[in-house]
């Protein structure tokens, strides 16, 4: 939902930059067409979910369209210090932070059904409260639930400065949900 909401809420033109793992993958199966002219960036390769916010930034700081960043909360985590380039750069941007509480994508592996080792490997939860990288990197943080972010993404978005919108999801119930609409399109087409 929170990817449906991104491409249905983007400005035209804009930039849209979507983490590895579950966002890319959500973007790809939920982000319906759109005549909006949107430039859509992803960072996949060798390094994982390290420089993702970075990346992001860059790529912001060499256009004048609205950045959107997506991102899960490891990745967010792994590179916390690129958000100094919002200053540094002078980028704004909405940075989407989707919080599962670590590791959502390795739900789709087999090793999920062997716990041990599956939590302590795979899901790497982290309990990490993120609210404090407003205040460390001086932007506007802002925790919103799913009802509430597409009306907090589309004000983020007509608004000068970069705002943090965390989106805590629970990790099962989204596989859940992401499991049944696959199996509704199944039906659908059978």
């Amino acid at each position: 939902r929170v990817l449906a909401d991104v491409v249905a809420e983007s400005p035209d033109p804009a930039t849209l930059f979507v983490s590895n793992s579950m966002p890319v993958r959500d973007l790809d199966r939920f982000g319906r067409p759109s005549e909006t002219n949107l430039t859509v960036l992803g960072n996949r390769g060798a390094s994982g979910i390290d420089g993702i916010t970075s990346t992001a930034l860059g790529a912001g700081s060499a256009t004048t369209d609205r950045l959107t960043l997506v991102t899960g909360d490891l990745a967010y985590y792994h590179d916390l210090t690129g958000l100094l380039a919002v200053g540094r750069a002078e980028v704004d941007a909405t940075v989407v932070l989707v919080n599962n509480d670590g590791g959502g994508i390795f739900h789709m592996l087999p090793i999920e059904e062997f716990d041990p080792p599956f939590t302590p490997q795979f899901k790497t939860p982290h309990g990490l409260d993120f609210e404090p990288t407003g205040d460390l990197f001086d932007l506007d943080f802002r925790r919103v639930d799913l009802d509430g972010f597409a009306d907090a993404y589309a004000e983020s978005v007509s608004t000068p400065g970069t705002d943090v919108l965390e989106v805590r999801v629970d990790v099962e119930g989204s596989h859940e949900t992401r499991d049944r609409l696959r199996d509704r399109v199944i039906d659908r087409l059978a």
